[in-house]
C-alpha cells in the first residue's frame, strides 16, 4: 500500500472511531464504522458573521474568487453560498461545504494554505486590518450525512428558496430516535408534499448539541408554507409521529430562510 494510500485509510478509519464513540455508529469496531460511514458525506455549515450589508461585497469576492475555486481543485462540493431572506435576516453569508470523506476533510486546510493561487487571489481578505476586518466572526458545524440520505441533492437550477432547519433534542437518547425516525421514512415525506431535499446532517461538532440539520427547497414561500400543511396533515407522518418508539422526540426548531448567491452551486 502507497504511502498516501495509507494515510487516507488511517484518516477515515480514525474519524469512524470518533463517530462510533459518539454513538453515531451501529458498531464498537472501527473498521465496521468505516464501512458504515464510507458513503456518507460530510458537510461543515459555517456562517461568516458580519457588522452589516456593506460587509458583504468583500466576502463574496472572496468567495467567488479565491475559495470556491481552490475547494473545487480539492474535490469539494457542491458548494452552497446563501444570504438570509425574510423579516428577521440578518447581514450573514452562509456556506456549505460537501467533503466526501474524512480525509479530504482532515486535509483541506493544510492543501489550502499550500495553494498558491489561493494566496494571490485571497491575499487582500486574509490580510484585512484590524480596524476594518473582513467579518466580525465565523461559526463552523461539521455534520455527518444520515443514511437515508448519504449525498447532497442539489435543487432544480431555478428560483427557489431554501429553509435550513435545526432540531434540538433534550437528551443524546431521543436525539437518536429523532435522527432514526428521519432514517426509517421522514425524509420520503418531503418530496410528496411539495419540497426538494438538499441535505440532511447530524451534527458532530457544533454548539447546541444534540442537534441535526436539513435543508427543504422551494420555489417560493407559498409553496414552502403550503408543502409544511400538507406535512403536518400527512397520513405518513401522523403514522411516524405517533409511533411509541419516536415518543418524546419533539424538539426545539431554528429555522432560517435563504436564497442562493448568483455562484451558489446549491
Amino acid at each position: 500500500m502507497q504511502r498516501r494510500d495509507f494515510l487516507q485509510a488511517s484518516l477515515q478509519t480514525s474519524a469512524a472511531a470518533s463517530i462510533a464513540a459518539c454513538g453515531l455508529a451501529t458498531s464498537s469496531s472501527p473498521a465496521h464504522a468505516a464501512a458504515a460511514t464510507a458513503d456518507r458525506e460530510l458537510y461543515e455549515w459555517r456562517t461568516y458573521r458580519l457588522k452589516d450589508k456593506a460587509s458583504q461585497p468583500a466576502v463574496h469576492d472572496y468567495l467567488k474568487t479565491a475559495a470556491l475555486p481552490a475547494w473545487k481543485k480539492l474535490g469539494l462540493g457542491p458548494v452552497g453560498v446563501f444570504t438570509e431572506i425574510g423579516p428577521d435576516a440578518g447581514p450573514s453569508i452562509h456556506v456549505l461545504l460537501v467533503y466526501p470523506d474524512a480525509a479530504t476533510f482532515v486535509a483541506a486546510r493544510e492543501a489550502l494554505d499550500a495553494d498558491a493561487d489561493y494566496a494571490k487571489s485571497a491575499a487582500d481578505y486574509r490580510t484585512a486590518k484590524r480596524e476594518s476586518p473582513a467579518y466580525d466572526r465565523i461559526d463552523s458545524s461539521l455534520l455527518l450525512a444520515f443514511s437515508a440520505a448519504p449525498k447532497i441533492t442539489p435543487p432544480a437550477q431555478k428560483p427557489r428558496i431554501l429553509e435550513l432547519r435545526t432540531y434540538k433534542n433534550h437528551n443524546d437518547d431521543r436525539a437518536r430516535a429523532k435522527v432514526a425516525m428521519f432514517n426509517d421514512g421522514e425524509c420520503n415525506i418531503f418530496p410528496k408534499c411539495g419540497f426538494e431535499n438538499v441535505f440532511f446532517g447530524e451534527t458532530l461538532i457544533g454548539d447546541n448539541q444534540p442537534n441535526l440539520t436539513y435543508m427543504l427547497a422551494s420555489p417560493d414561500m407559498a409553496a414552502n408554507e403550503k408543502g409544511w400543511k400538507t406535512f403536518i396533515d400527512s397520513p405518513d407522518f401522523i403514522q411516524m409521529r405517533d409511533d411509541p418508539k419516536y415518543a418524546d422526540t419533539m424538539p426545539t426548531i431554528t429555522k432560517l430562510f435563504l436564497e442562493p448567491t448568483d455562484y451558489s452551486q446549491v
